[in-house]
């Protein structure tokens, strides 16, 4: 009788299991549609943001035009011709940073962590980068991981038997005979085996 009880006692937590597994998921699909609709609301307010922005611009601009506020004008163009400079400034180095990235990469293919490369190469070997503005191209790279090999060995795999420039390579299928000079015993075996 004392194995009912238990029984019992067990389907109840495993009853509060489910139950408290179907809370979490209703609990997590509020938290997505809390999200999404937190997400939706922050996209409308930078929109309503960014248009009121507009308009308190295109109101001083206008303000400074009935005034004659030409020096008011300057400042303000010479400030928005800044910061798009700036940002044009910053797209191109994103731009060069990620071509740098893919060069050390297809250089540096058995390299342990590609990132480390690239800032040893920052750090040591920057006077041997350069880039080429007409070919768009890095120049140098590769005679910097080379460079980086030898200084820094760490930084690449060694050569894993079985591998052949970061590639697996098939592994030759042994002879009769060289199977029974490795392990003859296993060889027999294996026969004897085969045989009943």
């Amino acid at each position: 009788m004392s194995e009912a009880p238990a029984e019992q006692q067990e389907q109840q937590a495993e009853g509060q299991k489910q139950v408290s597994s179907d809370e979490l998921i209703k609990r997590m699909e509020r938290l997505e549609s809390s999200n999404e609709r937190l997400l939706d609301e922050s996209k409308a307010w930078k929109a309503k943001y960014q248009s009121v922005k507009s308009e308190v611009e295109q109101r001083e601009t206008e303000q400074m035009q009935e005034t004659n506020d030409f020096k008011g004008l300057y400042e303000k163009a010479i400030q928005k011709a800044q910061s798009l400079e700036d940002e044009i400034k910053n797209e191109k180095k994103s731009a060069l940073e990620s071509t740098l990235k893919y060069e050390v990469a297809k250089n540096a293919k058995d390299a342990e962590d590609t990132d480390l490369v690239l800032a040893a190469l920052k750090l040591k070997k920057k006077d041997m980068l350069g880039y080429d503005r007409e070919a768009g191209v890095w120049k140098g790279v590769d005679q910097a991981i080379d460079d980086l090999r030898v200084t820094n060995p760490g930084l690449f795999l060694k050569e894993k038997p079985g591998m052949e420039n970061g590639r697996p390579q098939p592994v030759p299928e042994k002879t009769v005979d060289e199977l029974i000079t490795d392990n003859p015993s296993a060889v027999l075996n294996e026969v004897l085996k085969n045989i009943l």
